[in-house]
This record gives structure tokens, sequence and C-alpha cells, in this order.
């Protein structure tokens, strides 16, 4: 092969020489004639043929290496960028700094838009905040080895956790330090990335279902539907590869340098040469336009020579990482236009199995990032033994390196005043958890001038999860109008039966005892998928719900009142409305779940002053003579001392691990303020106590049961019997008598 691709080469150089040239110049060295004599058997055989007869007529008209309009049209439109893509790779910063825009509700301090300035945040027609300082991950070892344990090569590694958690920055960092190719099938507010792939899943949506597998016409559509998806993908990648190319050539006759590769991933995510950082234009998807006329041969062939003059230029070190961002979007393994031995799979898997095809696989790795993307759904897939699947995010849940992830942004002075430190303090508290809502309110800060911070915290946190905070007055700091807030932080999405039982159960976890609810073990991924959880560990295991915002976005749902023209209108109130859904679930409550739910649900009645009757239901014979009466819902300050009804706020619930934190509800000790108290037993027990208008007091002791069934009297007698029986009731404990005794008296 070497013999005959040498051969092949002064042919081809030859020809150089004649007017018209009739040879494709790509064609003029021998590691790009020995990868068409690899892909082209009979080309081999005719050049076998012309070295013994010395007529090399056929090997001159052989059409893979002729000219053709197509491939001129494309190859001198790539051409005619090397001058302006060398100077990008010569020049400064590719972005300028970002500044406020000067408008009349901007109005910077001198010293702020100096510091503005200073942190040379990139300018794409907006403060990327996403970009900001890219390739620092190397500098520290934790996040270095977070982003070295998702680029492993040989391997396509899924990297899937909800959205806004870092994914798309953990892939830019990647390719900070490895040659690769990012393509995002999906471009979001920050327009980072060419449209060149993001395109592609509107353009198969036309992809036809496959029929019954005995039908005729079974493996035709089949087949039809895998060439039109290797055909789009194959012109992007041919797009990418020229263009990497002539990068490839510039930078080896200046000297190829470490710094380079952030170079290629920063002229991939805003692919124009125009120095406008407003600029839409995108000349990798230009260049895929160009390639449209082109066959799949021909695609397949250029693909392989780029493929040959990189490993030239690179030398055995040779390697791409293929990053497909956003591959949710063509995840879905029930599209029903691929099938192996009765089994869809999805476009993406597809998609992977193309590009994997045009390199040999110790030459290509793959990151694959997006949520919902379902793992049963490549089980079998011909790469499923290099399938590496990976959550490993992490997140703000530190609060010191939170603090100075936001401190960095704002001056010196305000980060030292009482008002900047409780705007750090509202920051994590409210920001806490995935990196896109920190980063969002400080673009918008960006945008503001730095003006108002509070307001526009308070503001933000409103737009996004319909709740305006109290943790800071408005007084503080002057009105100058409404800030312009981007507050697509996740999608509202409508959420399943499941999914909203899920939510209930944490959001009630919140409301009742105002602590972190531990992470789920498992099952509920639909948390993630919906955009509310988010997976808290490396491998897709634990998934945590401790984001403020999205717990009371979600929350809200279960606090609002029928509509009136809807089903449950004629439920009389919002208590029945709200304890009939909780019955209706789909979901198995945990007793300490249900228990929560009913800490709030108990709250809310007496905050409306309900009968008990209303509330409870007596044995109809046993109806107390304080049945029909109104009641309130009292806390502890101290035994003996005053008890205060419930004003609402605060925690509910006390979470009681040992009879000791129960005795510390029970006398009220400090900081200990609660109006409910949850045992630590298996079928834990709500401990509360009412006033009477006359004021008198009742003790409850409610025990939480889930059951799918009806409860028999039989079955409540013996849940009495055993709250008589139960230890934390018997005198000889020493916890309840005293206490208890005062309540009655």
């Amino acid at each position: 092969v070497q013999d005959a691709a040498a051969t092949l080469a002064e042919i081809v150089i030859a020809g150089s020489t004649q007017t018209p040239n009739p040879f494709n110049t790509l064609f003029q060295d021998e590691e790009a004639c020995a990868a068409i004599i690899d892909r082209r058997p009979d080309l081999l055989a005719l050049l076998k043929v012309a070295n013994d007869t010395k007529d090399y007529s056929a090997v001159n008209s052989y059409p893979a290496i002729q000219r053709t309009e197509n491939k001129d049209k494309l190859q001198r439109r790539v051409q005619a960028i090397r001058p302006l893509l060398a100077a990008f790779i010569e020049g400064g910063e590719p972005f300028g700094p970002w500044t406020p825009v000067r408008d009349p509700n901007v109005k910077c301090h001198p010293d702020v838009l100096s510091h503005i300035r200073s942190l040379q945040i990139p300018d794409i027609g907006q403060p990327a905040v996403l970009i900001d300082r890219l390739g620092r991950f190397s500098e520290e070892a934790r996040l270095e080895k977070r982003v070295e344990g998702i680029f492993t090569k040989g391997a396509k590694t899924f990297l899937v956790n909800t959205s806004g958690t870092g994914k798309t920055r953990l892939s830019f960092e990647g390719l900070c330090r490895h040659w690769g190719m990012y393509f995002t099938l999906a471009r979001d507010t920050n327009a980072l990335g060419s449209r060149d792939c993001s395109n592609l899943p509107s353009q198969l949506n036309a992809l036809q279902p496959l029929p019954p597998s005995y039908s005729l016409d079974y493996w035709k559509i089949l087949d039809k539907n895998i060439k039109a998806v290797d055909k789009k993908f194959s012109i992007v990648l041919l797009g990418r590869l020229l263009i990497f190319h002539l990068y490839s050539e510039i930078i080896q006759s200046i000297g190829i340098l470490e710094e380079h590769k952030k170079r290629w991933l920063l002229f991939q995510l805003r692919p124009s040469l125009t120095g406008d950082p407003k600029s839409s234009s995108d000349i990798f998807s230009e260049i895929c336009l160009g390639g449209i006329g082109l066959t799949q041969e021909e695609i397949d062939d250029l693909i392989a020579v780029l493929f040959a003059k990189l490993r030239k230029i690179y030398g055995s070190e040779f390697h791409l990482f293929f990053v497909l961002d956003e591959a949710q979007v063509i995840s879905d393994p029930e599209n029903f236009a691929f099938q192996r031995e009765n089994e869809t799979y999805s476009l993406l898997e597809e998609a992977i199995r193309a590009l994997g095809a045009k390199s040999p696989s110790d030459e290509l790795s793959f990151v694959v990032a997006g949520t919902d993307i379902p793992t049963f759904g490549f089980t079998n897939a011909p790469f499923a033994a290099s399938l590496r699947w990976s959550s490993d995010t992490g997140g703000f849940d530190d609060e010191a390196e939170h603090r100075r992830y936001v401190s960095r942004f704002l001056t010196p002075s305000y980060v030292a005043s009482p008002a900047g430190q409780m705007f750090l303090n509202r920051m994590w508290a409210w920001g806490r958890g995935r990196h896109r809502v920190t980063d969002a309110i400080l673009k918008a800060l960006l945008r503001d001038g730095f003006q108002t911070p509070h307001r526009l915290l308070t503001d933000f946190i409103e737009r996004t999860a319909t709740y305006r905070p109290t943790d800071y007055s408005d007084d503080e700091e002057p009105f100058l109008g409404i800030p312009r807030l981007s507050t697509r932080v996740w999608l509202n999405l409508y959420l399943a039966d499941l999914v909203r039982s899920q939510v209930q159960e944490i959001a009630f976890h919140y409301l009742a005892s105002s602590e972190t609810p531990p992470p789920f073990l498992g099952d509920p991924t639909e948390l993630v998928n919906a955009g509310i959880g988010r997976f808290a560990d490396k491998h897709l295991t634990k998934i945590t719900m401790n984001e403020p915002l999205p717990v009371i976005q979600n929350a809200q749902v279960f606090c609002r009142r029928p509509l009136e023209n809807s089903v449950s209108a004629s439920t009389p109130s919002w208590l029945e409305n709200s304890y009939a859904a909780l019955t209706k679930t789909q979901y198995d409550a945990t007793p300490r779940s249900h228990a929560a739910f009913l800490a709030f649900y108990l709250a809310r009645a007496f905050q409306e002053e309900s009968k008990l009757s209303r509330i409870f239901s007596f044995h109809r014979d046993k109806v107390p003579t304080w049945g029909d009466q109104k009641a309130e819902l009292v806390g502890f300050v101290k035994a003996g001392g005053p008890l205060t009804p419930y004003d609402g706020s605060g925690s509910l619930l006390t979470n009681a691990s040992t009879l000791n934190e129960v005795d510390s509800w029970l006398n009220g000790l400090e900081g200990v303020h609660t109006p409910f108290c949850l045992t630590h037993t298996s079928d834990p027990d709500l401990l509360f106590a009412l006033r009477l208008p006359d004021g008198k007091f009742i003790r409850v002791i409610l025990r939480a049961v889930v059951t799918d069934t009806i409860l028999r009297h039989a079955s409540l007698r013996e849940i009495a019997r055993q709250l008589e029986d139960d230890r934390l009731l018997r005198n000889e404990v020493g916890l309840l008598s005293s206490v208890w005794s005062f309540i009655l008296s």
C-alpha cells in the first residue's frame, strides 16, 4: 500500500503542473493517498496494473481523486478564511472584556465600572460567565481530577445530571486540555456553539417510523433511516475536519502550543471571523451547506484523507474527543426509526455509531452530556463495552467555596460592608446547588452594574419561583426600574403523578422541619429529569433536592385553591382538596413523610380556625363535648411558662431521634420552639397541643399510618391500645408527666 500511495502521490503532484489541474489537491501527499487506497481496494488493483503496464490512464481518470465542482467550491471556501483564521490564532483574547451597556437605567459608578472591566469577562453580546476564566480547573486538583475522570481515552462517557449542574462547563474544561470537537444538539440562551449540529434534530424529525419487522418495507426503511443519519452527521464532521485541518496547518507553521487547544475550543464556541461578538456568522454551518451536494462516498473519502493528514501533523499521540452536548434531545429510545432484534434504539446511539465509524476506535473518544438519557437504552448498543456513566458534576454545596466564587465578582469595598456580607449570605441561601442559578444571578448583577444587588436578587427569586422573599427589606436600596432578568434557570414542567408525589414529600419535609431531606437512593430519577432534583454522587445513585428555588416553585402547586371550573372546585376548602390529593398519590409515602404533611396540614387547618369535627373524625357515639369547638395550635416556650399560639413562621416540626430530644421539646428548651414533635419510632407519633376558646388544653398524640385500605374499628382500637402501651407515655420514663399534667390543668 505504501508503494502504491507513493506512486499515486507522484501522479497527483505531476497533474498540478497541468492546466487545468485534473486532480484534487488534497491528494498531494502519501498519507492522503494511502487513506484513499485503504478505502478503495479497486484503486490499489488499478495501480498494480499500471505499474506493470506503465499505462496510468485508468488511474488518471479514477473518480475519487478527480476534481469536481462541489469539492472545488468547498475547498475554495475553506482556503478563503485562512488569513482570518491565522489572525484569530495569533491575535489577543478573542472576546473583549464585557462592560455594562450604557442606558438610562444603568448608571454604573466609575469604581464599579473599572472593577467589572478588570474581571475580563468575555463579551459575546452579553457577559459570558459560563466561559469566564476558561481553563482554570487545571489550577485546582479536585476540579482537574473531575475533568480527567470524564475525559477518559477509549471510552464513551455519558455525563448525566439535571439542567444547570455544570456539564457544559466541564466539557469546555476538558476541551481546553484535549484536542476535540464540541457539538451541541441544542443552543441555549448563551448562544455558544455552532448551529451545524443543533439544526440536525429538526432535520431528522422526518425519519420514517419502522413498520412491523415482517413487512416487506422493513429493511428498506431501516436502511434509509440509517443512511440519512450517517449523511447528516458525516457532513457536520467533514466541515469540522476541514477547518480543524486548516487550523492545524497554521499552528504547525508557527509551532504547536498547549494553549492552541483552548483557542480551537473558543473558535468552535463562536465560529465567526467578523470580530463582532454579536455576529451570528457561523463558518461551520456555511461549510455544511457546501457539502450537501457531495455523495456519501465522497464525504467518507474526504474524512478519511483529513484524518490521515491530521495524524501526520500530530504524530502517534493523535487523539480526538467528540463532545455531544444536550444529547437528551435525540436520546429517546422509542422513536421507532431504528431497531435491532425487536428492540428500538435512539437517534443518539445511531449518531455515535456513525461518527465513531469514521476513524479507528483508538483515536476517538466520546463525552455525551445531557439530562434524561436513559441508561437502559444503551444496554445492547454495539459500543456498550466502552460505555461509562457519570454524574460527577459537583455543585455549590460548600458555603466557603460559594462565597469565594461570588466575592470575585463584587467590589472589595462592597464585600467588606455589612450589606455585602448580607448579600453573600443571601446568595448562598438562595443560590446554592446547581451552578446555573448563581451564574444567572451574577449575569443579571453585571448588567445592572451592581446598583441594587439585594433588590435584584429578590426580584430574581420572585420571577423564578413566584415567591417574594422577606429576608431583606427593599427599602435598603433605591428602586431604579425593573431589571432585565433572564430567569430560564430550569423548565417548569408539568409533572407526572409520580414526580408530583416525590416533590410533595420533599416539599412538606422542608415546610415542616426546615431541614434538608436526606438524598434519595435508587428509583426517583424523574426528579432529575424534570429539573427539580440532581444527582449528588458520581454514579447516578443518590438524588438530592436541596435547592430552595425549585422546591418553592414546585411546592406552590400544593398550596393553590382549585380553579372554579376545575373538577375539584366542589371540594369545600383547601384542606379537603389537599388531603384528597395526598391520598390519591401513586407514590408510596413513608410514615415520616406522611407525618410531615399532616403537621403542615394541621397548621393550615388551625390557622383557618376550623372546628375540630371538620379536622378529626370522632366515633359517632363518643363525640366529646368540645368536638364542635374551634381550637388553636400552641407552641411551648418553657415548662410552666406561658403558651403562645403558633403564628405560622419558622419550623413546624422537631424531628426527635431520642427520648431526650422529646424531653427538650416538651420542656420548651432554648432553640426548640416548634408546635409539633415527631418521635423516632418506626410508626412515628406526632405530638402537639391545642387550646380551646375557654382556655383549656387538649393534648394530641397522632400516629401516622400509611395504608392502602380503610382502617376498620378493630384496627383503630389496636392502634389506640399501642399508643396507651407506648413507652413514650409511661410515667416511669419521666419525660411526659410534668408537662402534660401542666397542659391538662
